[in-house]
């Protein structure tokens, strides 16, 4: 029972400290109050991002989504990427609505720590803004192969033809320790390129047909 008491606390204090993500500051805000940060900015989507010197720029993510960072703890990371709203739902455009692409990426999430035989706890789903949109929050905790208490936060928006994502990864036990850098990191971002520009593959209206010739 004192178990279940302590999850359900420390899920609520992880929870209602990671709020709304405040917009992003000016660039003068920046330098002030983040000296000696480095700036990474994506090719293929755009957006940019200002991180700690004590982090490591990790490894592109395939085709140039995205790009992970790693801060100075063991087991912990950062993934910022882009993603094409290109699969079918009820939007306006015939694509996935923020709702849909939620459920969807919560399923995939279920499946690849089922497969691992990894069993998750989630907390409850939360609405949020991110890159100018409003977004989702999922979290969820863990055990990894060492038997520490893990937690990942995922936030994304989605625009009627691409959206912006966060990943973060980190033992429970460093949440407060990382949370500040990466409140601060997030307060940098800019999306990038228009979510809502119409889209090269979106549908086309039905065009007229010319009459069968005789």
């Amino acid at each position: 029972m004192r178990t279940c008491m302590y999850w359900m606390c420390l899920l609520l204090t992880i929870g209602f400290s990671f709020g709304p993500i405040t917009p992003p500051l000016s660039a003068a805000s920046l330098d002030r109050e983040l000296p000696g940060w480095r700036s990474y900015t994506n090719a293929r989507f755009g957006f940019s991002v200002r991180y700690p010197d004590t982090w490591t720029l990790g490894h592109p993510l395939p085709d140039g989504i995205g790009i992970t960072f790693q801060p100075p703890i063991d087991q912990s990371l950062v993934a910022l990427s882009g993603h094409m709203n290109l699969l079918e739902g009820t939007s306006q455009d015939g694509r996935q609505t923020l709702t849909e692409f939620a459920a969807a990426h919560r399923r995939i999430i279920a499946d690849l720590y089922r497969k691992k035989t990894v069993e998750i706890t989630w907390q409850p789903d939360q609405a949020a803004t991110f890159a100018g949109l409003p977004a989702k929050r999922l979290a969820f905790t863990y055990q990894d192969d060492q038997h520490r208490a893990m937690l990942e936060i995922h936030i994304f928006s989605l625009g009627r033809n691409e959206g912006r994502g966060v990943r973060i990864k980190m033992p429970v036990s460093a949440h407060d320790q990382l949370m500040p850098a990466i409140t601060g990191m997030l307060k940098t971002y800019q999306p990038g390129r228009d979510q809502n520009a119409v889209s090269p593959v979106a549908p086309k209206p039905d065009a007229p047909q010319a009459a069968p010739r005789s």
